[in-house]
């Protein structure tokens, strides 16, 4: 049973739940009074761009699938299999029958950048991919992270997007609305609220704009919409 003090910090959170909830029948917005209908509208815009990216992103892995199917590669590790450094030998690279790397060696050391330079179509890309997808002989306790394509440009904010990622956090907020709309008293809703508080849900904003102020967006930038910044700094968005 939630104690007494979770009761009183669940009081507080109905209560501006359902300060937010309450009708209104227009908001200001940069200024200009905007209605109901217009929100309405806004909305239903939004949830088309969202469709829209969500049957292109579909599209794109689809396609990166059929790529996978299609590539060959093979390598010896040469490297410890415990160390941070990995070298590879032997490692070769074909896509549909095209070799595009042959027999040659791949180092990679801890600590270090590295960038890929060359023409395009050469196979910068399909190395990339191989590594992410461990087809090339990399120790299991080494991470990989293949960030394939920025954000697509949308309405939503880089702060937001951040958050967003939490996704326990923002299934528990979503269904504590719905409850608090529903029935205020209900006990499942007071163990929403205490596992929210469990989850520090009151400070995911803090740490979102922690982590994107270290990629170099400002307070004001975190705020901005995604179709405002160009790729470069939509792809940061995607690292955070």
């Amino acid at each position: 049973m939630p104690s007494d003090l979770a009761k009183k910090k669940a009081a507080k959170k109905k209560e501006a739940a359902k300060a937010r909830q309450r009708p209104r029948k227009g908001h200001e917005e940069n200024g200009d009074v905007v209605t109901e209908p217009q929100v309405a509208e806004k909305n239903e815009a939004n949830g088309r761009e969202t469709t829209e990216v969500d049957l292109l992103t579909k599209e794109l892995e689809d396609f990166e699938m059929k790529k996978a199917a299609a590539r060959a590669v093979t390598g010896v590790l040469a490297s410890h299999p415990n160390s941070t450094d990995v070298h590879i030998i032997n490692l070769s690279l074909t896509f549909h029958g095209q070799e595009l790397l042959s027999d040659t060696k791949l180092e990679l050391n801890s600590g270090r950048r590295y960038g890929l330079i060359g023409l395009n179509g050469i196979g910068k890309s399909m190395l990339l991919s191989a590594i992410g997808k461990r087809e090339v002989p990399i120790p299991e306790h080494i991470d990989i992270y293949h960030l394939t394509r920025e954000m697509p440009p949308s309405d939503k904010t880089p702060l937001h997007c951040v958050m967003e990622v939490d996704t326990e956090r923002a299934m528990l907020e979503k269904e504590a609305e719905r409850l608090a709309h529903e029935d205020a008293e209900c006990e499942k809703l007071m163990e929403l609220y205490e596992r929210l508080e469990e989850l520090d849900a009151d400070k995911a904003e803090m740490r979102a704009s922690r982590i994107l102020h270290g990629l170099g967006f400002t307070p004001a930038m975190q705020r901005k919409k995604l179709k405002d910044f160009s790729g470069g700094w939509r792809m940061r968005v995607a690292l955070a």
